[in-house]
């Protein structure tokens, strides 16, 4: 059976700074894990956490390979396994894939109960008016197409600083990057960019590259990014438990699950 979804490479992930050092170093099978790495975060969804066990096990890296690309920066090491590096940059989250899923159900849905009463529609229309279907849906198919355009409407990147989206990657931002300038930053990217038009996403993914290159240039790194688990300390202060008596049961799992669920959400 056929996986459903799919992770994204950038045409010049070849051309990678990174990349290339890997390859250079003679670890081109490190970058062969972190494919395989970002194939397994799309698959499960995790956001880009792969754990140890799924490392070592599924995907068959050894230490040294996993290594090299903690010390290029594309992996970052937290409890239980690591991130994949500006992961939700490039790819959908696990709310948007699954949001994106259930909107499509409900399209489906909503597209067969219609097509089952414009088909009723039609047949008793041709009795009294005479006119083909196709006539009878013109008006209908316009203004589903205008509505699809219009969602890839350009705007002004001053538009775009006024946005709920642009709100959202700057608290995203402000919690990878708690020491950077964001005013500094933004002041920057309006001047460079100001007269173009784009479209929101265009602009999301510019804005956070802009910060991610500043920060670096800057020496300014991120910050790491606890994920919670069964055992960690947070889980086990909300159910009043301690190293000794840590289980991975169900209710360890799911206070960790729900724990992360409320950071994402932030």
């Amino acid at each position: 059976m056929a996986r459903r979804g799919y992770v994204q490479l950038v045409n010049g992930f070849y051309d990678n700074d990174k990349v290339r050092d890997l390859v250079r170093r003679g670890r081109a099978d490190s970058v062969g894990v972190y494919c395989m790495a970002l194939s397994l975060c799309g698959d499960r969804l995790t956001d880009g956490f792969v754990p140890r066990r799924a490392m070592l096990s599924n995907i068959g890296a050894t230490p040294e390979q996993v290594r090299a690309l903690v010390d290029e920066g594309m992996l970052e090491e937290v409890d239980e396994g690591w991130i994949i590096h500006d992961y939700a940059v490039h790819n959908r989250t696990r709310e948007q894939v699954l949001h994106a899923r259930a909107a499509a159900k409900e399209r489906k849905s909503k597209s067969r109960c219609h097509s089952d009463v414009t088909s009723m529609s039609q047949r008793d229309s041709v009795v009294t008016s005479g006119q083909t279907p196709e006539h009878q849906n013109t008006r209908t198919q316009k203004k589903e197409k205008e509505e699809y355009s219009s969602s890839f409407s350009k705007e002004t990147v001053k538009d775009f600083g006024d946005s709920r989206e642009c709100g959202e990657t700057d608290r995203t931002l402000a919690a990878e990057y708690p020491n950077l300038d964001l005013t500094g930053a933004w002041n920057a990217f309006a001047n460079r960019h100001h007269g173009e038009t784009r479209s929101v996403n265009d602009w999301t993914r510019l804005w956070k590259g802009w910060c991610q290159r500043r920060a670096n240039m800057s020496g300014v790194p991120p910050s790491k990014r606890h994920i919670h688990t069964w055992q960690c300390e947070h889980v086990l202060q909300a159910l009043g438990r301690d190293r000794e008596t840590a289980t991975p049961d169900q209710q360890a799992c799911q206070m960790a699950k729900q724990l992360n669920k409320e950071e994402n959400a932030k």
